[in-house]
């Protein structure tokens, strides 16, 4: 899968990102570090911008991302299809906390995933 990184003044993509080996499910920016992280089944991967420069990968979730969000304490959240929640720091990439939801009553263990 592929992210592309615009350059809006050319209106033409600036930098084809092609690394990972499935398809990308959730992005999320760092508000002053100019960097973003992509979220695939295979892994994460940290990107400087603007050039698309790779940075690291952040494992360990061992399902598919479907959510990121970051915080201003540089928190990474990601919240995958089996039910958990990882917390992540944003600059080690260091899994310091995983979270599991409960399937609700009478609903598939398949259907805890968290989706936003």
């Amino acid at each position: 899968s592929t992210i592309r990184m615009w350059d809006l003044v050319a209106g033409k993509a600036s930098v084809v990102l092609t690394n990972h080996k499935k398809a990308v499910r959730a992005l999320v920016t760092h508000e002053k570090e100019y960097t973003f992280l992509s979220a695939s089944p295979d892994n994460m991967k940290k990107w400087k911008c603007p050039e698309g420069k790779f940075l690291h990968n952040i494992t360990g979730h061992n399902c598919i991302i479907n959510a990121l969000a970051l915080n201003q304490d540089d928190v990474l959240v990601a919240g995958g299809d089996n039910g958990k929640i990882h917390m992540y720091d944003w600059r080690s990439g260091y899994n310091f906390q995983t979270l599991e939801t409960i399937a609700q009553p009478g609903s598939l263990e398949s259907e805890r995933g968290i989706f936003a």
